[in-house]
């Protein structure tokens, strides 16, 4: 009679090559701090509803290698080699109990890093889809892999789809109802983004040490946390509605809700330069001339704003006058995040 194999004498499957292109996302409704939960589960204290963008992207290649190697922009990169090791031992994981195989991984952000411009949505979404193809999981389960892009960045997991996507906030301490999942596809909406570059360079605080920051010592944070869920609710009122006005002013209230709280921390959070100001005075002037149009910030000194496909052009000519704007692009609805097999 032969034995049944058990889980320690089962080989795993041969790791593939696999590729995976990513967007980034930009929240409509923010998410600032974390709830407490099991280790290594990166929670976020509130939820969250993004709009992926197009061409802002990240492409990364896992192959099998003799040695684990990160390259990221054709340059070695140790300090980020580190969370990126880290969370292909957490997609591993996720199937099999035996140890990783080593891994080379190759990616290349088309966009900024570390500016405020998401790459780490983007990035640990692709690293999450990439891994996940190369070890074998269900690539049909993207709320599943939401879940583990998530413990590399809270905004990854929104980047799996396109279009509008909204991440739970969840109880539970193993982040299992911790999700993203798409509301609406790229072509529910046409809408426009521009993003008004207004500093070069990398930010002298990370988001996930200012969160923590935030968190310990602003007086606002409780406040931030207590009324997230009703902003967003009023932001997929108006997704589904297609009401900018509604949801133009819920997304600059969210805004200035989560960078009052970095303002009220212990030392001030200040992710603003005096051109992140003029920019967004541009837009509030633009709007009160009648071109329509509404402002958003993440925790960098860049401005998104959010606008009908006919105001785009003239409110872009307008920001790119703006005394120390270095350049303003213009983008429209973003597509789902997508792999193959090398």
């Amino acid at each position: 009679m032969t034995t049944p194999p058990t889980s320690s004498t089962i080989t795993p499957p041969i790791m593939r090559a696999a590729r995976a292109i990513a967007h980034t996302n930009i929240a409509l409704i923010k998410y600032w701090g974390k709830r407490p939960g099991a280790p290594d589960q990166n929670l976020p204290a509130v939820g969250s509803l993004s709009l992926t963008l197009e061409r802002l992207r990240s492409d990364t290649t896992v192959r099998p290698a003799e040695r684990d190697s990160f390259i990221l922009d054709e340059q070695e990169d140790p300090g980020a080699a580190a969370k990126v090791f880290r969370h292909l031992d957490r997609v591993w994981s996720a199937a099999h109990s035996t140890p990783r195989p080593a891994c080379a991984v190759v990616s290349h952000n088309h966009l900024p890093t570390a500016a405020g411009l998401a790459s780490s949505a983007s990035g640990f979404a692709a690293l999450t889809l990439a891994a996940a193809a190369s070890f074998h999981l269900d690539l049909a389960d993207r709320g599943a892999l939401s879940a583990l892009a998530r413990r590399g960045s809270g905004s990854a997991a929104r980047s799996l789809w396109g279009g509008f996507v909204r991440l739970d906030r969840g109880e539970r301490a193993d982040g299992a109802d911790c999700r993203a999942h798409q509301l609406f596809r790229p072509d529910h909406w046409d809408l426009r983004l521009l993003v008004v570059h207004t500093a070069k360079g990398k930010k002298p605080v990370g988001s996930t040490d200012g969160m923590q920051r935030s968190a310990d010592t602003s007086p606002y944070y409780p406040a931030w946390v207590a009324t997230s869920e009703a902003d967003l609710a009023a932001g997929e009122r108006a997704l589904t509605d297609r009401d900018l006005t509604a949801l133009g002013t819920v997304m600059e209230h969210s805004c200035f809700k989560m960078h009052s709280c970095m303002l009220a921390t212990v030392p001030p959070l200040m992710y603003w330069n005096g051109t992140t100001l003029a920019a967004i005075q541009e837009v509030w002037e633009a709007r009160r001339q009648g071109l329509e149009a509404y402002v958003t910030s993440d925790a960098g000194p860049h401005v998104k704003v959010l606008c009908r496909p006919e105001v785009a052009g003239p409110l872009a000519a307008r920001l790119a006058a703006v005394p120390g704007v270095h350049a303003v692009d213009t983008l429209a609805p973003g597509p789902d995040a997508a792999v193959e097999l090398l």
